[in-house]
């Protein structure tokens, strides 16, 4: 097994490689990685060209407005029109009385080595949580950046018990369920597949827009369009990040009673912003404001009184 496997990397045309180091839990691990170049083709031979029925199923992977980035990276675009077929179904959600979208107005451009621009961020996830009275979640891009936010929001002593989600870590999750009102800071896992339903979250703080960080995939990926920066813009980047955000974004109303506020923080998703109309579409059913004051009155006529009762868990304020 170990000889086919190095005799499978001696064939560099067929595949992507590259060297990662990985830590779990308390061990490093240096892993020389590869997948093939044509994955797309081998799902298709393996899979869908084999003519059993299949149904994929999925809330977010038509969220860039249809499924042709996910039908190319999977192969799909291969199966002939008249055996493949799709179709997307209306959220049962009230958005437009139990979701707000704030567009913060108050933070720089994104530069995670810029002091100002950490600072911005620290200063607008405070008013934020203040709004919402804590019940909130802040999911980041980078967790340098939500180590340096972290610190400086829990030097400030906020009335409301911190959660950092770290790596691999899972008991943050768990301990923020039980608090009543605390913020939890995540990367990562969050922005996908995490289940916390009620009003527990009911703030969600997207600090930047989730675009995917270069690698060996998406440098091949980017090769393919032959130096046409613009087209592999709008075939691969756009509908990644777009797909990436909803499922984030999607954190916040679990339920058909939930209410919640969706917080961006990226001066790019501003009505003048380059990605506001890929993120916000232009016959949006809930409203969307850049006023703090709004996002307090929201919170005033959703929630019921218990909801701004502070409550203290696990022995203190900050965790």
């Amino acid at each position: 097994m170990i000889s086919e496997c190095i005799a499978a990397l001696r064939k560099p045309s067929r595949l992507i490689h590259w060297f990662e180091k990985r830590i779990e839990g308390e061990t490093q691990i240096d892993a020389l990685c590869a997948i093939p170049k044509d994955l797309d083709a081998r799902l298709y031979n393996d899979l869908w060209s084999k003519g059993f029925p299949m149904i994929l199923t999925s809330g977010t992977l038509s969220a860039s407005g249809d499924f042709t980035r996910v039908k190319e990276t999977l192969g799909l675009n291969r199966i002939s029109a008249h055996k493949l077929f799709d179709t997307t179904m209306p959220s049962p959600f009230d958005f437009k009385n139990n979701k707000l979208l704030y567009i913060s107005e108050n933070v720089p451009f994104p530069d995670n080595k810029d002091k100002r621009y950490i600072a911005a961020v620290a200063d607008e996830i405070e008013r934020l949580v203040k709004a919402s009275h804590g019940h909130a979640a802040v999911l980041f891009t980078s967790y340098n950046v939500m180590g340096q936010v972290f610190a400086i929001l829990n030097r400030r002593s906020l009335p409301f018990p911190l959660f950092r989600l770290e790596r691999g870590g899972v008991h943050a999750i768990e301990r923020f369920k039980k608090s009543g009102n605390g913020i939890l800071f995540a990367s990562g896992a969050l922005w996908e597949g995490i289940d916390i339903p009620g009003d527990i979250l009911s703030m969600l703080i997207i600090v930047k827009l989730p675009f995917a960080v270069p690698d060996p995939i998406s440098d091949y990926g980017k090769s393919l369009y032959g130096g046409d920066m613009e087209l592999f813009k709008q075939r691969v980047i756009i509908p990644d990040v777009q797909i990436k955000y909803h499922q984030g974004e999607g954190r916040g109303i679990r339920c058909e009673t939930d209410t919640c506020v969706i917080a961006v923080l990226d001066i790019r998703v501003r009505e003048d912003g380059s990605y506001h109309i890929y993120i916000v579409p232009p016959n949006a059913e809930y409203r969307v404001t850049s006023d703090i004051e709004i996002v307090r009155r929201f919170y005033l006529d959703k929630k019921p009184d218990d909801y701004f009762l502070l409550q203290i868990a696990n022995g203190g304020y900050n965790t």
